[in-house]
């Protein structure tokens, strides 16, 4: 749940005038499952190991060594698990520059997913808290809708928060956006009449 204001930041995805405001990951109960299936897988492994290999008298050597290494397996196995859940999490970062947000979403080998919406072009914004525990720590879901588009954005930590600067970068794009347009017709204006009067000064 990383919070970064730096707008020297850069990431894959990233257009050159878009300016870097903040990012985050998602809230560390994504982790919550994981971890303790891991302690328990942990655990199981440790009781059967001690009983199997400290208080049994094993007559045959090479099946108390083929139990110690099933024993080894699993134990890796159930912390794979988790490293593989913890990757996961760390890998799925969601940016947000003063035009638009980014969600990337990437395993090690299976995944490399980069989804983003312009800032200007969000007709709403929802948040959504369910229950005691979202409210309790303070996360929930956000989704960013624009005409075609709705991206969801699950397990935002601090979601009030992000839930307000998203709103007023929303604004700011819109004016910023607005005041491009109208900058950009203006332009138009001013290059119809100077061609206009060059044509004029020139006679017939």
């Amino acid at each position: 749940m990383v919070d970064q204001n730096t707008d020297q930041t850069g990431f894959q995805g990233k257009h050159e005038t878009e300016e870097f405001q903040f990012y985050f990951r998602q809230h560390w109960i994504r982790l919550f499952k994981p971890f303790i299936r891991m302690l328990f897988y942990n655990a199981i492994i440790g009781v059967i190991s001690y009983f199997t290999l400290v208080q049994t008298v094993w007559d045959v050597p090479f099946a108390r060594r083929l139990t110690f290494l099933a024993l080894t397996a699993a134990l890796m196995v159930a912390n794979l698990e988790f490293l593989m859940a913890f990757y996961r999490y760390f890998l799925y970062v969601i940016v947000v520059t003063d035009r638009k947000i980014h969600r990337i979403k990437k395993t090690l080998m299976t995944i490399d997913d980069h989804q983003s919406v312009d800032l200007w072009s969000l007709q709403e914004i929802n948040k959504s808290q369910h229950g005691v525990v979202q409210n309790m720590l303070g996360y929930g879901s956000i989704s960013l809708e624009a005409q075609e588009t709705v991206l969801r954005l699950h397990f935002i930590p601090n979601i009030a928060d992000k839930y307000v600067r998203l709103m007023a970068l929303q604004e700011w794009a819109r004016g910023s956006k607005s005041a491009s347009l109208r900058f950009a017709k203006q332009a138009k204006i001013n290059e119809a009449q100077e061609a206009r009067l060059e044509r004029i000064e020139k006679g017939p």
